[in-house]
């Protein structure tokens, strides 16, 4: 309102009085309930994750120590066989895997009498790229932005750089290369050659001893077609899988490799037309079309939310883990396995359910991107019933009971309760109804389980009423109560399950805490924290209670105390840096967080790797779950929202003085940002997407006030750091502690150089051993 019209409205007021006295209030209220504060975005995308960008100063030697690149079904990693003077393109499709028992289906999960065995992975092969030279050395970079690597290959002759990339929206790897090598002053040819892989489960390979009784899949067979060349693997269960490849060259010195791998299994003599098309289709156009298509995704796919934290090592390792779970899923490809489309040769080659899995996807619903997470949601759907019958009936019943809790969280995190009504309460009454099956009352009335499986703890031994499957059983009841009663269905069994956890034993623990089950107490050091679900993720015990936090403490710092913990393994810090952030205690969780990243893990044979891939059994199995649950920690540091509120900042470091985030995703559907300046949460930022009843904890707040714009929003204080906000479906509010803020910023934290571009391997840091299984080269 400029200063002309203020007076003249004074003069208007002098002559009419009490009633432009009220009109003018109308008018003052008016201008602040439109006043337009939006957050200020100052994020330079392109320079914000190129100091994340991962690093080789010196040539990565193998699988563990390589680049990466994929879209979710294919990828690549990228790494020299120095011996054969070759850079390796190690190729993947994670649904390629052997059908035995069901041989008119694409797999045979889910079917009765398969095994891992059955849909055990198959390693694609490899491409090798060998220049005329001898390689003196590489130097790699992984650029995250625009999801490629680059790379300089150093030889006697000259160099050869090279470009990698997974073009999302088509099954193909490409890979251009320049060449300046030359002899006697004339260019000198580099050479590709494929390599074709075992068409075998990997288990057979790590294990023969135990598997010299299983009938080996016939040799692929080699030829040339429509001059592309074709690599057709045949199943005995049938079907076939195709690798096509074309090298196209734009001068005597440069060419761009097509290659695609695909799987139209259980139909044969398919595959290799699809993929021949795939590698067509993509040499037929300009290259340039196909690497903005591809980078207009990525760059869509990272804006969807935003993390800054003043740790550069750790911001790093999440930006990289967002990447990686863009190279590792898609809506439209199968559930994210311990491997993703980078296999290697290792005694795990499938999906694992009693914490692997489940552990895989938590990153992808805080992080908003639950659009790539939708594979899970089709694997329980399509082969859900078929392994609960088969598989996970009896003493690992709670394996699939935990998956059903991943299932409810990515609908959870939607606000879709008709979803989790319509599908997720008929799955969950099934296990329910199971689960009662296995209960006896004692003598006192209460209900007990019988002997069930704790995962792993002691060979995966039987124990009874343990803590794994009585936290299971109480969150899957209190769930089912609460969406039959939101939808006013099953009132019968609604008041059956209350009565069953009303009788329900109570959690076994002992002098150190929580117990395995009421005939086994936490007596050696072991990796999971199964024992520990009751308080995370399940949230059956409250972390705000002080009797049941002091429980969970005590129960951490014994399970990781125990035998100077050499059972532990990544995930247990990982475990338990989510388990202190559940109970607010930032510094405690900071802590296991820096071990993962910065310390030996139990006895060594874990490693976080310097590619931010995880192995163990000393380095030989890849179990892709770990580092993704260490992004979802590092998550749980800004931002919580279990039991029905959104909470922020709720267990962030002393040292953190400041921290940023932008369209993280809440329980309930809603989109939360917020900034923390000065060791002070400046402001808040909700945006609801279903309309679902709004609580918001902020810890260091004693009031809440609107300063966005628009129509104006109730807001009810209910304690201190605790507001009520009324927002319906699709509406937005920006909050700060007072309307005395200017402006809602939101900055990327500036990190010293000795802090960035820290992952890939740094001068002198390859690898002593390298860590491969020792198997015999496949001949074909």
């Amino acid at each position: 309102m400029n200063n002309k019209k203020y007076i003249n409205l004074l003069g208007y007021l002098k002559h009419h009085h009490f009633v432009a006295i009220v009109s003018f209030a109308t008018l003052l209220f008016s201008a602040c309930s439109s006043k337009k504060v939006v957050i200020e975005r100052n994020i330079n995308w392109p320079e914000f994750m190129a100091q994340h960008d991962l690093i080789w100063e010196e040539t990565p030697l193998q699988w563990n120590e390589g680049a990466f690149t994929g879209n979710g079904q294919v990828g690549m990693m990228i790494y020299a066989t120095m011996k054969d003077n070759r850079l390796d393109f190690h190729m993947g499709r994670q649904d390629v895997t052997d059908h035995q028992k069901a041989p008119n289906k694409k797999t045979s999960m889910g079917t009765k009498g398969a095994n891992l065995m059955d849909f055990s992975r198959h390693d694609i092969g490899r491409m090798y790229l060998r220049p005329a030279g001898k390689i003196l050395s590489i130097k790699v970079r992984q650029h995250l932005w625009n999801a490629e690597v680059r790379g300089t290959i150093i030889t006697d002759l000259g160099a050869l750089t090279f470009k990698a990339f997974t073009p999302y929206n088509r099954m193909l790897n490409v890979v251009e290369v320049n060449s300046t090598e030359k002899r006697n002053g004339e260019y000198v040819d580099y050479t590709w050659e494929w390599k074709a892989g075992n068409p075998i489960s990997p288990r057979v390979l790590t294990n023969p001893d135990r598997y010299k009784d299983i009938k080996l899949n016939p040799k692929p067979v080699v030829s040339k077609k429509e001059d592309m060349n074709v690599c057709v693997q045949r199943l005995n269960a049938g079907g076939d899988y195709a690798t096509v490849w074309k090298e196209v060259k734009s001068s005597e010195s440069k060419s761009t490799m097509y290659l695609s791998t695909a799987n139209e299994i259980p139909g044969s003599n398919v595959s290799e037309k699809v993929a021949m098309k795939t590698v067509k289709d993509a040499f037929e156009l300009p290259i340039t079309d196909i690497e903005n298509q591809h980078q207009s995704w990525w760059h869509k796919y990272y804006q969807k939310s935003f993390l800054s934290i003043p740790d550069g090592r750790m911001e790093s390792f999440y930006w990289i883990q967002i990447y990686k779970m863009g190279v590792s899923s898609r809506a439209d490809g199968p559930a994210l396995d311990l491997n993703g489309p980078f296999l290697k040769v290792t005694s795990w080659p499938g999906l694992w359910w009693n914490l692997n899995v489940q552990l895989t996807y938590w990153p992808f619903n805080t992080s908003n991107h639950l659009e790539i997470a939708k594979n899970f949601i089709t694997l329980i759907d399509n082969h859900g019933d078929g392994m609960l019958k088969s598989h996970f009936s009896g003493r690992t019943l709670g394996d699939y009971a935990w998956a059903l809790h991943n299932y409810w969280l990515i609908y959870s995190y939607k606000g879709d309760w008709e979803s989790i009504q319509k599908k997720w309460v008929p799955k969950a009454m099934e296990v329910a109804k199971i689960y009662e099956s296995m209960q006896v009352r004692n003598e006192n009335g209460q209900i007990e389980l019988t002997s069930m499986a704790s995962p792993e703890y002691k060979g995966f031994k039987s124990f009874k009423n343990t803590n794994y499957n009585l936290a299971l059983l109480r969150w899957l009841l209190n769930t089912l109560i609460e969406s039959n009663e939101r939808a006013n269905t099953n009132a019968e069994l609604v008041a059956k399950w209350k009565q069953t956890l009303e009788d329900l034993i109570p959690y076994p623990v002992d002098e150190n805490g929580l117990m395995i089950g009421s005939d086994q107490p936490v007596d050696m050091s072991h990796r999971h924290y199964s024992h520990l679900l009751a308080l995370y993720p399940l949230f059956q015990l409250d972390p705000d209670s002080q009797e049941d936090g002091d429980l969970v403490d005590k129960s951490v710092v014994h399970w990781h105390k125990i035998e100077e913990g050499n059972g532990l393994v990544g995930y247990s810090y990982t475990g338990g840096a989510s388990l202190y952030a559940a109970l607010r205690r930032g510094n405690d969780a900071n802590d296991m967080l820096q071990h993962f990243l910065t310390k030996q893990i139990g006895t060594g044979q874990a490693k976080l790797l310097p590619n931010t891939f995880y192995v163990e059994n000393n380095g030989k199995n890849p179990v892709i779950e770990t580092p993704l649950s260490a992004a979802s920690s590092v998550m749980e540091l800004v931002l919580q929202s279990w039991g029905d509120k959104i909470r922020v900042f709720p267990a962030v470091p002393d040292a953190w003085n400041e921290a940023s985030f932008d369209k993280l995703r809440a329980q309930g559907g809603f989109l939360v940002s917020a900034s923390r300046n000065n060791s002070k949460t400046d402001w808040v930022s909700i945006k609801s997407e279903a309309g679902e009843p709004c609580i918001l904890n902020v810890p260091d707040w004693n009031t809440a006030t609107q300063v966005s714009g628009g129509e104006q929003v109730k807001i009810t204080k209910i304690a201190d750091g605790e507001f009520e906000i009324n927002l319906k479906k699709g509406q937005e509010i920006i909050l700060a502690q007072s309307e005395d803020i200017i402006q809602p910023k939101l900055n990327p934290l500036q990190h010293h150089a000795t802090e960035i571009n820290l992952y890939g391997v740094k001068k002198g840091m390859n690898y002593n051993e390298e860590m491969i299984y020792s198997v015999p080269e496949y001949e074909y």
